[in-house]
């Protein structure tokens, strides 16, 4: 009875730390500072070199067999590693919702950020159109400025051409009647 309990808990204590193996594994979470993996694997180490010291007294008064005290010193240093290992599976699974937690808080960090960014560039861009459109107006309006003062720049060279025909015209008159004049003096 003793020696199935014993081989039970073997297997179940094997079982679990092929379970918690991949666990530790370098695709784990990085261990922070004050992780208590380090520890517990250390403590776990030493359990399993007591279940071996254990294992390998043969003190029974019937030869090379074990006793019943060599016997549940075993038991004892198998539930020590079957206890080491609960705490261990609990230490990864905290380090796992930590980890889990933390890409969820980046996840959500990146979201946010992704957000931002686009609303950044969706208000750059209609901001570069708002100034596009304005540039565009401005240039419009200067177009029409200038088309206005070349118009008013060829009513100016009309406005002179025909102030100076007219000029021409009075002083052509100016020198006929001073011409009158002087001829009318030389007959009278």
């Amino acid at each position: 009875m003793q020696r199935t309990i014993t081989a039970a808990m073997f297997h179940s204590v094997a079982v679990a730390w092929l379970l918690a193996l991949p666990l530790l594994a370098p695709a784990q979470p990085a261990l922070t500072p004050d992780s208590p993996l380090p520890r517990l694997l250390a403590e776990r180490k030493v359990l399993t070199n007591r279940y071996a010291a254990a294992r390998a007294q043969r003190n029974s008064l019937f030869g090379n067999k074990p006793s019943k005290k060599d016997l549940q010193e075993v038991v004892d240093a198998l539930q020590g590693i079957v206890d080491k290992d609960q705490q261990i599976v609990d230490a990864l699974n905290k380090t796992t919702v930590a980890a889990q937690t933390a890409a969820q808080h980046y996840g959500t960090t990146a979201a946010q950020l992704q957000n931002t960014s686009r609303d950044d560039r969706n208000l750059t861009a209609q901001r570069l159109n708002e100034v596009e459109n304005d540039l565009q107006n401005a240039q419009q309006r200067e177009k029409k400025q200038l088309s206005r003062v070349q118009e008013l720049e060829a009513e100016l060279n009309e406005a002179q051409s025909g102030r100076l025909w007219r000029d021409g015209l009075l002083a052509g008159l100016g020198l006929l009647c001073a011409g009158l004049f002087v001829a009318w003096r030389r007959r009278a």
